[in-house]
C-alpha cells in the first residue's frame, strides 16, 4: 500500500482568508471528502516551528517506525513523561498528523501515523 504523505503550507493572510472561504463553501454544502490530498495550512513559516517540535517529530517518527500497540508504550519509548506525551498526542491528532485507533479488544488505544514525509512548502513570492 502506498502511503501518503502530508503538505505543510504557508500561505500570506490574503490566501489564508481566500482558503477558510473555500473551506466554509466546501463544509456547507457537503463537498469535502476524504479522498482529498491531507493539508496542513499555517500562516506563517513561524508556526511549522509551533507545530513540529523536535520531540513531535521524534513522536511521529517513533510512531510510525515501532508501531506500537497502544499509547501506553510511548513514554516509555520516548523517555518523556507521560502527560507530555499525552499532550502532544492530543495536540497531532487534532491537527490530523496522527490518529488513535481502537484496539481488537476496544480498551486500548494505538497510535497510528500512515503516511511516509511530511512536504513543507513555504512560496518565496508575495
Amino acid at each position: 500500500m502506498k502511503l501518503k504523505d502530508v503538505e505543510i503550507i504557508v500561505l500570506n493572510d490574503e490566501e489564508y482568508g481566500d482558503h477558510l472561504n473555500r473551506l466554509f463553501e466546501k463544509v456547507g454544502s457537503g463537498k469535502i471528502s476524504e479522498s482529498e490530498p491531507h493539508k496542513l495550512i499555517v500562516r506563517t513559516a513561524e508556526d511549522i516551528g509551533k507545530i513540529l517540535t523536535r520531540e513531535r517529530i521524534r513522536l511521529l517518527h517513533v510512531i510510525r517506525e515501532n508501531k506500537p500497540e497502544s499509547i501506553s508504550e510511548l513514554p516509555r519509548i520516548l523517555n518523556r513523561k507521560e502527560s507530555n506525551v499525552h499532550s502532544d498526542l492530543t495536540f497531532l491528532k487534532g491537527i490530523g498528523l496522527l490518529e488513535l485507533k481502537e484496539s481488537k479488544d476496544h480498551v486500548k488505544k494505538i497510535p497510528v501515523v500512515d503516511y511516509d514525509a511530511l512536504h513543507i512548502t513555504v512560496p518565496l513570492t508575495a
